[in-house]
């Protein structure tokens, strides 16, 4: 055997063991999931202290028709952005809002920390066996898409639900969605970074086409185009996955998408298509699971394409 060959082969052994060992390291790092809540229904009530199972009495819209969400004072046109105007579970501090945001609109958030990512549930059961309360985590069936009888599909922005994920890792998250107690669809459409605003009035159609447009998000994708608010929305520009309606639709109940370690993503996600246009009659489990980028292996990559090319200039000198 040659110097170059013996070499390249010690290298991949020491690469294959270096990333072996960073691996069982990374699989022996302490992942943490923090879920948050909103507790605060559209009228501003107090749902804290609710500790009534949805399923015992079939009814998952505790406001109207499940409106919910509002936080900063964001849905009463003489009110500001009050910062902790809602009642929240898995934060703390003096905006007690999940990761301080101070827009209107907000049904819950997901940290991951720990360098390893992670999985995690949203949903109403997960809010009652970490806090003790039962938030109100449902989506109308029409908010990511309804049926219409016109020329173009539609969702409807009241019911829709908006969630925020941050996680200390780089990795590809993948959202996996299902009724609780209903078999039905789900969409989503992911945009990277959190929206500024302050009055949020959300009743009307959004999404036109549903992002079949020349194939990709038109300028109805955001929920916050066409909307009376304050404050600045999230751009199309900033989206960074979402489903495909029409007749060949795609990503729904299960989407990916790859996150940055410490940036904060935005994920809206209704019902599609299989029910009525606003009227909330279950609720929703999201799984978020986050499989990271392991440095070993960009390191074994690296380590790898060097030694190919030494040998290949060894060859040529040879030669």
């Amino acid at each position: 055997m040659s110097f170059t060959k013996t070499k390249l082969a010690k290298a991949v052994a020491i690469a294959i063991a270096g990333s072996a060992l960073s691996v069982t390291a990374i699989s022996d790092a302490s992942a943490a999931t923090t879920t948050m809540y909103n507790l605060s229904t559209a009228g501003g009530a107090d749902n804290s202290t609710n500790t009534t199972d949805p399923l015992s009495t079939g009814n998952w819209a505790l406001y109207l028709d499940g409106t919910d969400g509002w936080t900063n004072g964001g849905i009463v046109p003489s009110v500001g952005n009050g910062t902790g105007a809602s009642k929240w579970a898995g934060t703390s501090g003096a905006n007690n809002v999940a990761f301080g945001y101070t827009g209107a609109h907000l049904n819950w958030g997901l940290n991951i920390t720990g360098g390893n990512g992670g999985t995690a549930e949203i949903s109403t059961y997960d809010s009652f066996n970490r806090y003790g309360v039962y938030a109100d985590i449902d989506t109308s069936k029409g908010a990511w898409s309804a049926l219409n009888t016109g020329a173009s599909f539609a969702g409807w922005r009241h019911d829709l639900d908006l969630g925020l994920f941050k996680s200390d890792a780089t990795g590809l998250v993948t959202l996996s969605a299902q009724g609780i107690q209903e078999t039905g669809n789900f969409g989503f459409t992911i945009f990277k970074g959190v929206d500024s605003v302050t009055k949020y009035n959300h009743h009307g159609s959004w999404n036109a086409d549903n992002n079949t447009q020349a194939g990709a998000p038109n300028s109805a994708s955001s929920p916050y185009v066409g909307a009376v608010q304050a404050g600045t929305g999230l751009n199309v520009t900033d989206i960074v996955a979402y489903s495909i309606g029409g007749a060949n639709p795609s990503n729904l109940n299960t989407i990916s998408f790859n996150a940055e370690a410490g940036q904060i993503y935005s994920i809206f996600v209704g019902g599609y298509r299989n029910g009525t246009w606003y009227d909330t009659t279950d609720g929703y489990k999201l799984t978020v699971s986050q499989v990271p980028v392991p440095g070993a292996v960009w390191l074994f990559g690296s380590a790898m394409a060097g030694f190919v090319g030494f040998g290949r200039r060894k060859s040529k000198s040879a030669a």
